[in-house]
């Protein structure tokens, strides 16, 4: 199947490379997507803004990797070395886009009385595929929400946003979690734990319904405010076995919380 395309102008061509930085995302409130899975997520959420395709691209073969409906909306084309310029995808499925990113969370709501749930907080977390990874499990396993801790990379960066497998437009994400935002919610009855290997089996843990795990750096440790605050938990592993990686022993854990709400 055919798709009318025009060319990608001087100005959207220049806002795409723009997106690479942090402060023109956030002051901008827009990201980049790549491959059809995430721009499909993105034209789910109604977060799309257009799309650009490679010219020599099959349209209907890009669209059956994941199954992406046609897109709604503009549809521009650019050459291929753009492509090699903006993303650094070894090999680019040759579609990309632009998406508006997700309002901002009513963090009061979140926290309010009433209110249940398993919360994931990202705690300096650096890698943004870690951030991506981790955002894609507590959307599949039914996490409440994100919370993104200062030193965690951006969420909607473009690695994290491929990593997240378009997660990102689906969860709530609140960045610039922080001590006093922590304290708000402890008040409100939520527990805190840490995702710490050699700490107690979380099997053995009885979470409540208002529970936050929290991950971080393994080099860095966590925040002050996190250490006191909260309860380690880790994954039961065989002798002998290493420590495991933060997005699995993270996706572990968040499974067996929620399991037991």
């Amino acid at each position: 199947m055919d798709m009318q395309t025009s060319p990608l102008s001087k100005e959207k061509k220049k806002l795409i490379r723009s997106l690479a930085s942090r402060k023109i995302r956030q002051r901008r409130g827009l990201c980049l997507v790549e491959g059809p899975r995430v721009i499909g997520e993105a034209q789910r959420a109604g977060l799309l803004q257009f799309a650009v395709l490679h010219p020599k691209l099959a349209v209907a073969s890009a669209y059956s990797l994941e199954g992406v409906p046609d897109l709604e909306g503009p549809v521009f084309s650019a050459a291929g070395n753009f492509f090699d310029e903006v993303t650094d995808v070894h090999q680019s499925q040759g579609l990309l886009g632009v998406a508006r990113v997700p309002p901002p969370v009513d963090l009061e709501a979140m926290a309010e009385t009433g209110g249940q749930g398993v919360l994931l907080f990202l705690d300096a977390v650096q890698d943004p595929g870690n951030v991506g990874a981790l955002i894609r499990s507590a959307w599949a396993l039914g996490t409440r929400g994100v919370l993104i801790g200062p030193g965690t990379a951006d969420p909607f960066g473009p690695k994290a946003v491929r990593a997240s497998a378009g997660g990102v437009f689906h969860l709530p994400i609140h960045q610039g979690f922080d001590a006093s935002e922590g304290a708000a919610f402890i008040a409100q009855g939520f527990a805190i734990y840490i995702a710490r290997a050699g700490g107690p089996s979380f099997k053995g843990v009885g979470f409540g319904p208002k529970a936050i795990l929290a991950v971080g750096n393994e080099a860095r440790g966590f925040s002050e405010w996190i250490e006191d605050a909260g309860e380690p938990v880790s994954v039961p592993m065989v002798d002998g076995a290493d420590s495991l990686n933060v997005v699995v022993a993270g996706s572990i854990i968040l499974e067996g919380m929620i399991g037991r709400l």
